[in-house]
């Protein structure tokens, strides 16, 4: 009676082995094309980074179709100047948390490439960014985003301003300064 439970147990164990290798299988496909894939990027990954940076650095203010013609003349003179790059480069590929992007979606930015772009840039940026926004979908996003930081919204016409402003550096909260015209000096 114990020899015929052992044998049952292990080939109950013997069925379940043989359901996880079956299993496994596609993974070590995957697992595979993985590895091609990131060992292809890291290849890529210095003329993306030029051009990311360049993007970054300049392109914020501009139109989706100067972006890219812009990127794709950058990315031809990389690869002239024989630095590996991606054959077609993305912004969200190369510097895209999609974690991040998702939250990005669920807080008010809009799911389009060149929103995407935008919150990257903002995202990426080192210095704080200026974004002419006639729709209001930034301030929004904004606002929703910096809720967790305590955000403070201000105008420069506003009385208490500068001591918002104070508050703000004084303690490392976020502002937001809505309205700005030709002029930012108040």
């Amino acid at each position: 009676d114990d020899l015929t439970c052992q044998v049952d147990l292990c080939q109950k164990k013997l069925e379940r082995a043989e359901t996880l290798i079956q299993s496994l299988g596609g993974e070590k496909t995957r697992w595979t094309q993985n590895a091609k894939d990131l060992s292809a990027d890291y290849i890529n990954l210095t003329g993306d980074v030029i051009v990311a940076s360049g993007l970054i650095a300049y392109l914020g203010a501009f139109t989706p179709d100067f972006r890219e013609g812009a990127v794709v003349e950058w990315s031809s003179l990389a690869q002239s100047k024989e630095i590996p790059g991606s054959e077609k480069f993305s912004l969200e590929k190369c510097l895209g948390e999609p974690v991040k992007v998702r939250n990005w979606v669920i807080w008010g930015l809009p799911n389009d490439s060149f929103s995407i772009e935008n919150g990257i840039i903002v995202d990426k940026a080192r210095r704080w960014p200026l974004c002419i926004d006639p729709q209001g979908q930034a301030n929004r996003w904004i606002k929703k985003m910096g809720q967790p930081q305590h955000i403070v919204v201000a105008k420069f016409t506003d009385s208490d301003y500068l001591k918002r402003l104070e508050g703000c550096i004084q303690f490392g909260n976020p502002m937001l300064i809505e309205n700005i015209l030709e002029e930012t000096d108040p």
